[in-house]
């Protein structure tokens, strides 16, 4: 089961944090010109997809890192202000439980995925993406599959992003936001969850020389368990 009993933020947590936060109070420093970064570091599906190109001076090279610079990326301080919630409370978790390298590889992978699914699902798309969600989604994923807690509460939120994602009804649902990339990050999170605790278990199977009862999950391990398009 994962707790959040004397919250402190792991390394990999507190530079997601740092980072968000800091990259986005150097882009509202910059005014108007700040509003300049989205187009430059979001990700514009069209561009990635096509090959489309357009004058975007400073924009990453290759194209394709803008999957891992847009997630750094916030159009207002609500945005940034959820993401890092989720982040400083799931992260820390999710971080405690599984390690830090391995949160880390999480993390990344359901950022890049996340951005490529919503990518494949809107080739034509030249509005910028940006946000941190994809991660955010991943992190979900990976505490889905950690206790029926966890089960309960995925569960409900991949009812929402799976409502949003088909109906993208104004009036109901933000049509802004990059349902496709969260759902995307979700199953990162779900396979790499299944994937930690399999290894966790194997490991720990073998240090014990495979003798003696096998304890439900993984118990004695760290993961024992139950205008711009944002993300």
């Amino acid at each position: 089961m994962f707790h959040v009993k004397h919250w402190r933020p792991g390394r990999v947590t507190g530079v997601l944090l740092v980072a968000n936060a800091t990259v986005f109070l150097l882009q509202a420093a910059q005014g108007p010109a700040g509003q300049e970064w989205i187009v430059r570091f979001g990700l514009i599906p069209a561009v990635l997809a096509q090959g489309e190109r357009f004058s975007l001076p400073g924009a990453p090279t290759p194209y394709a890192l803008t999957l891992l610079s847009s997630s750094f990326l916030h159009g207002n301080p609500g945005h940034l202000a959820v993401n890092l919630a989720f982040i400083a409370v799931l992260g820390s978790m999710v971080e405690r439980a599984v390690g830090a390298w391995r949160f880390a590889a999480l993390w990344t992978a359901a950022v890049i995925l996340g951005g490529a699914f919503h990518v494949l699902m809107n080739s034509g798309s030249i509005v910028p993406t940006i946000g941190a969600s994809a991660g955010v989604a991943g992190l979900i994923g990976v505490v889905t599959v950690g206790g029926w807690g966890g089960l309960i509460a995925g569960g409900l939120w991949l009812s929402v992003q799976i409502i949003g994602a088909v109906a993208r009804a104004p009036q109901l649902l933000d049509p802004d936001v990059a349902w496709q990339a969260h759902l995307a990050g979700f199953a990162v999170g779900v396979v790499g969850g299944l994937f930690v605790r399999w290894e966790i278990r194997r490991r720990r199977i073998a240090r014990l020389g495979g003798a003696g009862p096998r304890a439900p999950g993984v118990a004695g391990s760290r993961y024992d368990g139950q205008g711009e398009t944002h993300g």
